[in-house]
C-alpha cells in the first residue's frame, strides 16, 4: 500500500463525510466508527485498484513501443 493511497483516502473520505454524508446523531459512536471505516476502506481498495490498472496500461503501452521499434529497425 503506497503512503500517497492512504493520504488520497483519508482526504477522500473526509470530504464525502463533509458534505454528502452525514453520521446519525442517535448512532452508537461503535457503529460510527464501524461506517467511517468500511467507506475508508472502499476509498484505499478503489484507489490501489486504479493504480494497478494505470500501471498495467502503462506496461502494455510500452510493450507495444518495443515491438513497432523492433520491426522498423533492419540488421546492417
Amino acid at each position: 500500500m503506497h503512503r500517497e493511497t492512504i493520504t488520497e483516502a483519508l482526504l477522500g473520505t473526509t470530504v464525502l463525510f463533509n458534505t454528502v454524508f452525514t453520521m446519525p446523531q442517535n448512532e452508537p459512536i461503535l457503529w460510527q466508527i464501524f461506517s467511517w471505516l468500511l467507506i475508508f476502506g472502499i476509498l484505499v481498495a478503489s484507489i490501489e485498484a486504479a493504480r494497478d490498472w494505470e500501471a498495467s496500461v502503462k506496461r502494455k503501452i510500452k510493450r507495444k513501443k518495443k515491438v513497432r521499434r523492433a520491426g522498423t529497425q533492419t540488421d546492417k
